[in-house]
């Protein structure tokens, strides 16, 4: 599963998280979901949770021009 803004791959945890709300797959890293997460209530599963997985430094290395 890769994340729907920038490409990269998901953790388990990642891949799992959901909206509280309608209960579908946010299917976002942790980098890409750190710009919506106030604004959205997730259910997660905390036992997937990493501490690396929380505070990988995130190397965007795609071209942000490039077309998806």
């Amino acid at each position: 599963m890769r994340c729907l803004a920038c490409n990269r791959l998901l953790t388990d945890y990642e891949a799992t998280r959901r909206s509280a709300l309608t209960e579908e797959f946010i299917d976002l890293c942790n980098w890409c979901f750190s710009t919506v997460s106030e604004d959205l209530n997730t259910l997660e599963r905390g036992d997937l949770a990493h501490e690396e997985a929380e505070t990988e430094d995130y190397d965007l290395d795609f071209d942000l021009d490039k077309e998806f």
